[in-house]
């Protein structure tokens, strides 16, 4: 903190304080969908792994060449393939218009979560 120029938490708070928003106030409507940079890309899978365990499932990886593919349907623009990649491979794509969920694909409290058949 000290490197930053925070000589506390009470300081960093007090700095952070006017940023914070409501969760009503968060832009929902949009997301920046990570892109492969194929010349970078080193084959690992850590991208994959990731989203499979920690995020969305919204990557799919060809282990014959041993490159990623995204689901856009799936994917919720977290970056969490960005974060992990050790190659620098995933860049960010412009922000796109998500697609509206289908009503039939959402669940409400007059549905029974528990198949009894």
């Amino acid at each position: 903190m000290k490197c930053k120029g925070i000589a506390s938490v009470y300081t960093m708070i007090e700095k952070a304080a006017p940023t914070i928003v409501s969760h009503t106030g968060i832009e929902r409507d949009t997301v920046i969908y990570p892109v492969f940079l194929r010349e970078n890309c080193y084959g690992c899978g850590r991208c994959y792994i990731s989203c499979l365990d920690g995020g969305h499932q919204a990557i799919a990886f060809d282990p014959v060449t041993r490159r990623p593919f995204l689901n856009g349907s799936m994917c919720v623009g977290c970056h969490l393939c960005r974060l992990v990649c050790p190659a620098h491979a995933i860049g960010k794509a412009p922000r796109a218009v998500r697609k509206p969920v289908s009503q039939e694909n959402v669940w409400s409290e007059n549905d029974d979560p528990v198949d009894e058949n």
